[in-house]
């Protein structure tokens, strides 16, 4: 085993520019490979993805605080079929006026949360911090609020002045801005917000018996207010599913090409190299270690190829990503996509098996050769494009 290794050592350093090459196209190929395969996972239902990364709810519901008291929606959300529940949360509506400099709409939900996190509709806080005190707001992503806006006061009419503090993510579109619960009562809320993860959540008419479920013991007319997932998904989604295909096929031609560049790159290096095997075999290498010495020479460069390629994919990919998930609606799968770690392992695993596959078919048809014909196949000089 000593002889195999120290045989294709020497053929690595020896022939420099061919190991050089190798390195270089499973670097480039096994980055490219984790890109199109990035596309391929995150055009594939990137809602869903997105949501379950958010835990966002199935259905956000509001209630009249005048009719049922938050002890009573506690004691509801822990009926038979819920899952998982959050809240409640103090809910007002500010009627801001359009033509201010805030860059919200008219008519914004505030909602009162004491942090981003919990056992669902986890905000993804991108900038800044979370509302903690008076006069401090968080305000969910818009197109047009950069981090540069932190500190921008907002005021409200018959209310208090506030001062972004952050901007948070909400995908599930549960509020347009957040204050600390001790805030809320100068904003004189109108309703109480409740969010239900349910266990049978596949259809709307799953969701309408859940909920029914849960406001069964409650007060008549309790529920003002609900708005189920699926509606959401419906609406969000239509963008991000025109353009899935095309990525997808851009994708899956980006592995195709790469896997036949490589394939190409490492069987022609064994192919010229058939002068170098007649002679192993002149010096007493067994047929089935000079395969070794090919395998070893292909692989050592190959691997290090695909490990530094699958880095600079990952970095590569997560700017394209962001890029292509841009938009009036995709914008807010952008937080959200990334590479899978199955892509990593594929790369990490796949691309070195298809060097070892692309140097074995030549080198174990230099096995068959006797160590006289080897060295004459690649040595006899040839005509024509072939040589070229």
């Amino acid at each position: 085993m000593s002889a195999v290794w120290r045989a294709a050592h020497a053929a690595v350093r020896r022939r420099r520019l061919q190991t050089f090459v190798i390195w270089l196209v499973t670097l480039t190929s096994t980055g490219a490979i984790v890109v199109a395969l990035g596309l391929v996972d995150s055009a594939s239902a990137p809602f869903d993805k997105a949501f379950a990364k958010q835990h966002g709810p199935h259905v956000v519901a509001a209630f009249d605080p005048a009719k049922v008291s938050d002890a009573q929606l506690a004691r509801a959300a822990r009926r038979p079929g819920v899952e998982a529940a959050a809240g409640p949360f103090a809910q007002a509506v500010l009627d801001l006026p359009r033509d201010g400099a805030h860059g919200l709409p008219g008519a914004v939900t505030v909602v009162g949360r004491p942090g981003p996190g919990g056992p669902m509709d986890r905000v993804d806080l991108w900038a800044g911090r979370w509302a903690t005190r008076p006069g401090e707001i968080v305000v969910n992503r818009q197109s047009d609020w950069t981090p540069h806006d932190l500190g921008e006061r907002i005021k409200v009419p018959s209310g208090p002045t506030l001062t972004i503090v952050g901007f948070g993510f909400d995908m599930s579109r549960t509020a347009d801005a957040w204050v600390a619960p001790g805030q809320m009562p100068a904003l004189h809320p109108t309703a109480t917000q409740m969010l239900f993860r349910f266990t049978d959540a596949s259809s709307e008419s799953r969701l309408r018996a859940g909920l029914s479920a849960v406001t069964a013991e409650l007060p008549e007319d309790a529920l003002t207010a609900s708005q189920s997932y699926l509606t959401l998904k419906s609406q969000v989604g239509s963008s991000a599913r025109a353009y899935a295909p095309y990525l997808m096929a851009f994708g899956v031609l980006g592995v195709v090409v790469a896997v036949l560049i490589v394939g190409n790159v490492v069987s022609g290096a064994v192919i010229s190299g058939f002068r170098h095997i007649g002679i192993l075999k002149a010096l007493g290498f067994t047929p089935g270690q000079v395969v070794a010495v090919y395998l070893t020479m292909v692989s050592v460069p190959a691997v290090v190829g695909c490990v530094i390629g699958t880095v600079v994919g990952n970095l590569l990919a997560r700017p394209l990503l962001e890029f292509v998930f841009m938009g009036p609606d995709a914008g807010m799968f952008h937080r959200s996509v990334g590479i899978a770690p199955w892509v990593n392992v594929l790369a990490l695993v796949g691309m070195p098996a298809v060097c070892v596959l692309a140097a074995l078919v030549p080198a174990a048809r230099a096995h068959r050769l006797s160590a006289a014909r080897a060295i004459s196949a690649g040595s006899a000089p040839r005509a024509g494009r072939a040589l070229g």
